[in-house]
């Protein structure tokens, strides 16, 4: 996988596209399974951050979110020890997308990965971009975050264009329904949980 693709925030921009018609498959998924194949991939010499964005995002439908979270946390811990920043930073952002998709936006913003500017990373501000309009920040830093988003995506090599994926980084608003449509998803699913304790 190209480095254009994971940093231009290809895969990010299409998982929050997919996430809604990912939700129907929810009971075809065995945990046990996803948690098995969580811990093989995090324990693979070269990790595939695409297989491993996957799989999380499974793990988050079948309900064991935080057995993901607690698993990216170790690992971010374990690459930095070993002296792998590359590795270490890749694991924080797929932690903070994790994150944005259990609505601990807070959290998800405090974490270095999304300061570090000496990598050209499109996933930054689009993440910021989600993270401020999920906390009612100002929609101007927002849109100056998704603007910033698309002229990282500019310089990058990408894969094909996506119809769908080009509308919602040129059009802000269309950015911002997304967001809107995600919050209360997550909003629902905390609710939901909440009453089946």
């Amino acid at each position: 996988m190209s480095i254009g693709v994971l940093h231009g925030g290809e895969l990010a921009l299409q998982r929050l596209v997919d996430y809604h018609e990912a939700k129907a498959n929810l009971r075809s998924l065995d945990s046990t399974e996803i948690e098995l194949e969580l811990d093989a991939l995090l324990n693979e010499e070269r990790p595939d951050f695409k297989k491993l964005q996957r799989c999380v995002a499974k793990m988050e439908m079948s309900g064991k979110e935080s057995y993901a979270l607690m698993k990216l946390e170790d690992t971010v811990t374990k690459a930095q020890s070993k002296g792998k920043p590359h590795e270490a930073y890749e694991f924080e952002m797929l932690l903070v997308e994790t994150l944005i998709y259990q609505g601990e936006f807070s959290k998800a913003l405090s974490y270095k990965c999304l300061k570090d500017e000496f990598i050209t990373d499109a996933r930054r501000p689009l993440y910021k971009a989600i993270i401020y309009l999920s906390l009612g920040y100002s929609t101007d830093e927002a849109k100056n975050y998704c603007e910033q988003f698309n002229q990282i995506r500019k310089g990058l090599k990408r894969s094909g264009k996506d119809a769908q994926l080009l509308e919602i980084t040129t059009k802000f608003e269309k950015l911002v329904v997304i967001v809107e449509a995600l919050k209360e998803d997550i909003k629902e699913a905390k609710r939901k949980a909440k009453k089946n304790k």
